[in-house]
């Protein structure tokens, strides 16, 4: 008789608006309250991007409104709409 194998479908969770708002909050690592182009990517890094550079860059020129090269909390909004919108998920 053979023998069964099982497979698994993997599963894949997507990140919630208020979980990537607290992952890019946590990457304020100089504590100023705004982020810079180098916690943006190290936050996209943790998220698992490949391209993490492209993401921060992409990020930071849709997102900062007032366009001097930081995210502030009043645009961290449009970042995480951005890091939703490319679809990150956990595990």
């Amino acid at each position: 008789m053979g023998r069964k194998v099982m497979s698994f479908k993997r599963t894949t969770i997507p990140f919630t608006e208020e979980q990537l708002m607290n992952i890019f909050k946590s990457h304020d690592a100089d504590g100023d309250g705004k982020l810079s182009q180098d916690e943006v990517k190290k936050a996209f890094k943790y998220l698992g991007s490949r391209w993490d550079a492209y993401r921060a860059n992409q990020a930071i020129h849709l997102a900062d409104a007032d366009d001097d090269g930081y995210i502030e909390e009043e645009e961290l909004k449009k970042l995480v709409q951005y890091a939703l919108d490319c679809g990150y998920t956990i595990g």
